[in-house]
């Protein structure tokens, strides 16, 4: 696809990507756009260990990872404008209320806020959906917060709808 400020290229996400994802995520965060996320972070995502980032030297965001993130690669999408990667989708396998069917589930979606509005996300939930109905999964879940009108209209717009379990939670 091709929009103004260039040709836009969706493909899968590789380790190399997650410098520029956390980026990303941190502009929609300095802009105020993290309503639905705003305590999901990249960085809690991919279990950063910020202990590890008083190091002498600059390192990559990917010597700070702790743990196994091939799962969230394996349904991790960047969308590239002349090159650069400007958006990202991660993804990952769950199990639906309690049972054993598989649902894919979006915990994070973001792109950089000089690129919203030019079909960049959409492209990114459709690899997403496209790869889980490759592995034979039925179902997708994002949860979204009622306060993010955008994100709801977005959702609403790629077909989603309201699920019939209710999340309640109790700040303690």
């Amino acid at each position: 696809m091709t929009d103004s400020k260039g040709e836009i290229t969706v493909r899968p996400m590789t380790p190399e990507d997650l410098d520029a994802i956390f980026f990303i995520d941190h502009e929609v965060r300095r802009e105020g756009q993290a309503i639905t996320y705003a305590n999901l972070t990249t960085e809690r995502i991919f279990t950063i260990d910020r202990h590890m980032s008083r190091l002498a030297r600059p390192v990559s965001y990917v010597d700070l990872i702790k743990g196994d993130v091939s799962e969230l690669f394996a349904l991790g999408f960047v969308a590239e404008v002349e090159g650069h990667v400007r958006g990202f989708i991660v993804g990952r396998i769950g199990h639906a209320g309690g049972t054993a069917t598989e649902v894919g589930i979006i915990p994070i979606l973001g792109v950089h806020t000089d690129y919203q509005r030019r079909g960049i996300a959409s492209l990114l939930l459709n690899a997403l959906c496209e790869k889980c109905r490759s592995r034979g999964i039925k179902t997708v879940h994002i949860e979204l917060d009622r306060r993010d009108k955008a994100l709801l209209d977005f959702a609403d717009r790629m077909g989603f709808s309201v699920g019939h379990l209710i999340d309640y939670s109790k700040t303690l």
